[in-house]
């Protein structure tokens, strides 16, 4: 299981000029890996990119990948979130 190691702090999130709410993405990525929950869609199409950005709105800018901490590959880690919500 390939959990990703985001702690939330949200240092990619003001400079994002789609207005992706990464960190909350990428729990929903997390609980669907760990228990396999339906509930980890809703959040994603309706609590999470209701009124903000979903993963593949993502423009590759990489304000996000600049201003994290973790030095995570969050462009690619947003693909993957892509592909497995919004099939």
């Amino acid at each position: 299981m390939n959990l990703i190691p985001c702690t939330a702090c949200r240092y990619c999130v003001d400079g994002c000029p789609k207005r992706i709410s990464i960190p909350d993405l990428f729990a929903c990525m997390n609980t669907k890996q760990i228990y396999h929950d339906w509930n980890a869609d809703y959040y994603y199409n309706v609590v999470h990119t209701a009124n903000r950005g979903k993963a593949s709105d993502c423009i590759r800018c990489g304000k996000c990948e600049k201003a994290c901490p973790q030095h995570l590959p969050i462009r690619e880690l947003l693909k993957d979130v892509a592909k497995e919500f919004e099939k």
